[in-house]
């Protein structure tokens, strides 16, 4: 090739530098020998890039690691503390919890530390650091960085609802360590170490447990269903609304049969008392003579008596004092004022005047008139109205027996008015006493249910159990609660061979057997309580103190009903129902969080002879049907759950605590009950074996929903 054919291709020898002063320049200037040394500069900044990312994304996942190891560990330790005292074993809590979280040297980590440590106001603050190395950035000067991390934990409540539903049957006396209870399971005497004492100190931790967990805005209440056989939440019920009480009820009682005419005829009066004698004076004498008579007989025969009475005609009197039926005779007691009365002074004599017909034999009385009060006694005689035998049966005061009986017997049921028993006093009469006589009975506040439907099937509730509606607004008869009253209810038994019986018995004995009856604390509504120890005053439930004296009255009874407890629990808590107006929102307008903790240390044990919330059901059959024992317990079980159902579909939190010996069929260790365990919110279900773990797990619960949480 020619050089022509080459224009602008110059010889080495020949070629101009485009750049002077240096190796670089020429290089620049140089477009056949510069790509190399422009790459390798490249890789520098992309080194940088490179190492800084990877070294940032280290730093970064462990600064991530090591926040949330703080967090656990502040966590840990918060949830330790039984108040606000921060120990050295919350601290050692907290360390391990990070340590288990960090394990140290991970992500080469050097040089860590992590320290707790608790503040005035109960939180619990944490800090931890290391330094990390460098990979890459190394060749920039950059060998390390320090990480540090900070933490805060604590325990703040927003409004929260607590009821309380908590079994106070007669195991309740029992020592908490299973041991042999004093009078038997259901006994009357507590013992030492009793459930029931554990029960009020575990109440009285989870008080405190959330009270040092409220924050200042917010609001919480707590409420208590104390259950057994029965539930005593009268005085709650009349307090908001009476009218959801029966005018009507249904007892299995008694009523008194009577006989006779009441038909009387005046024979006389007495005088059975003479007052105030004033104004006397002599009237006459009055004498007779009869001859021939020795003195003896004269003395003996015809000497006459004192007597006393009344001058002025029987008219109207002032006033009856009291009347009194003695065989066929009535005796009517007045009383009269300044009333004018004869007193009659008797004499006699005697003389012989020579004897034989001249004996003679003087007597009488001398008569004095005064003024006086009197009470004195019409008497009469005929036809008294009498008990005749008592007649055992169903009753409803709504349409009373009793018409058999003569026109003027005693009052009975007709006169009985059931809405007295919501009065102030509580009380009524009833025509239950000695041969029917009115009697006063007292209502302790314990309720039988509205209308149910006998069945063993409540998954769904049937339609017409008005019983299990937990949001029941009662506006007749059916729908309205009834008064369990003490001392009104009777068994029915034959009274040839006391067998039992529904059909109406008749008996002249009085000696009927009474239905077992117990009747627990009154239940209480949500309320707001102050941390005080100074009780009210007018005995309404607002401060700690009246908590403390509150559980402290409980007292172990009766047989074990725990649907009827859940279902009372539900009704006082629930936002809607009959407390709605109270329980469906907060005076802040924050959400309301809703718990329930069940407490019991048994197993379901109805007894059909109990008179309870459902009648007696041997005589009653208000529950099973029938009657029966087997029956009875099937139902009030499935009556439960739908109750905890309907509980929980109010987004209720139900809490279920088993205290005793409740142990699993097949390991033999500590377990909830199946059916308690399906009552519970699932994983809010917890078995207690003595006193010392169910105030833990009551703490546990309380700590739960307070909501423990980071603050920072």
């Amino acid at each position: 090739m020619s050089q022509s054919e080459h224009p602008n291709r110059q010889s080495p020898s020949t070629r101009t530098p485009q750049h002077r002063g240096g190796f670089f320049k020429a290089l620049l200037s140089d477009a056949s020998a510069n790509t190399l040394a422009i790459g390798a500069a490249a890789m520098v900044p992309l080194v940088a890039m490179v190492g800084g990312g990877i070294d940032a994304s280290r730093f970064y996942m462990a600064q991530s690691r090591l926040q949330a190891a703080c967090d656990a560990g502040a966590l840990a330790a918060r949830r330790a503390m039984d108040d606000k005292t921060f120990t050295d074993v919350h601290q050692g809590i907290g360390n391990g919890f990070f340590d288990e979280n960090y394990p140290d040297g991970t992500f080469g980590l050097t040089g860590l530390q992590r320290a707790y440590n608790g503040t005035s106001d109960g939180e619990v603050k944490g800090t931890a650091s290391g330094k990390m190395p460098t990979s890459l950035m190394g060749m920039f000067g950059y060998d390390e960085f320090d990480l540090t991390v900070n933490c805060q934990a604590d325990i703040n409540i927003s409004n929260t609802d607590i009821m309380f539903v908590l079994d106070v049957t007669g195991s309740m006396n029992c020592p908490d360590d299973g041991s042999s209870c004093p009078g038997g399971n259901n006994g009357n005497t507590e013992a030492s170490n009793a459930r029931l004492k554990g029960l009020r100190t575990a109440v009285m931790s989870f008080y405190d447990t959330v009270e040092l967990a409220t924050s200042a805005n917010a609001r919480v209440r707590y409420g208590i269903v104390p259950y057994a056989s029965n539930v005593n939440v009268g005085a709650e019920l009349v307090a908001a609304n009476s009218a959801w009480m029966a005018s009507d009820a249904v007892f299995q009682s008694r009523w008194a049969k009577y006989d006779g005419t009441g038909e009387y005829e005046e024979v006389g009066e007495e005088i059975t008392e003479i007052r105030n004698r004033r104004n006397e004076s002599f009237v006459e004498r009055i004498e007779d003579v009869v001859k021939d008579v020795g003195k003896n007989k004269c003395k003996n025969k015809y000497r006459p008596d004192d007597y006393e009475e009344m001058v002025t005609a029987l008219g109207t009197h002032q006033g009856v004092n009291s009347q009194r039926v003695e065989g066929d005779f009535r005796y009517t007691n007045y009383t009269d004022n300044n009333e004018t009365l004869e007193r009659g002074e008797a004499f006699w004599s005697w003389s012989k005047n020579g004897g034989g017909a001249n004996r003679t034999c003087t007597y009488g009385w001398d008569v004095y008139r005064f003024t006086a009060d009197v009470d004195f006694d019409i008497v009469e005689e005929g036809d008294p109205i009498e008990f005749d035998e008592w007649v055992y049966t169903s009753l409803d005061t709504a349409s009373p027996p009793g018409g058999s009986n003569p026109a003027g017997s005693p009052a009975g049921w007709e006169s009985v008015n059931v809405r007295d028993f919501y009065g102030s006093s509580r009380q009524a009469q009833v025509p239950v006493g000695s041969n029917g006589a009115m009697t006063t009975l007292r209502w302790d506040g314990c309720i039988e249910e509205a209308e149910t439907v006998a069945t063993t099937t409540w998954d769904p509730v049937p339609v017409g159990a008005l019983d299990m509606n937990i949001n029941l607004v009662p506006s007749n008869r059916d729908e309205r609660w009834k008064p369990v009253v003490n001392n009104i209810a009777w068994e029915r038994r034959n009274s040839d061979n006391n067998a039992v019986t529904r059909d109406v018995a008749s008996s002249e004995r009085s000696s009927q057997s009474r239905p077992s009856y117990s009747c627990p604390r009154a239940a209480f509504r949500l309320a707001e309580l102050e941390n005080t120890t100074t009780a009210s005053t007018d005995g309404v439930m607002r401060t700690r103190k009246d908590l403390s004296n509150y559980v402290n009255g409980l007292q172990g009874r009766s047989n074990t009903y725990h649907d009827i407890g859940m279902l009372w629990g539900a009704r006082f808590i629930s936002p809607r129902g009959i407390f709605q107006s109270s329980n469906e929102s907060a005076p802040n307008g924050d959400a309301i969080s809703r718990h329930i903790v069940f407490m019991t240390d048994g197993n379901l044990e109805p007894n059909r002879e109990v008179y309870g919330t459902y009648g007696i059901e041997r005589w009653s059959r208000r529950v099973s049907g029938d009657g029966e024992t087997a029956t009875t317990r099937t139902a009030h079980r499935e009556r439960l759950q739908a109750a905890c159902r309907a509980a929980r579909n109010e987004n209720i939190s139900v809490w279920v605590v088993a205290f005793g010996n409740f142990r699993d069929p097949v390991t033999n260790l500590p377990a909830v009950p199946q059916n308690l365990t399906d009552c519970a919110t699932p994983g809010r279900a917890y078995v207690a074996t003595d006193s010392a773990a169910l105030d833990k797990a009551f703490k546990e619960i309380a700590q739960k929903i307070a909501a423990l949480r980071l603050t920072a």
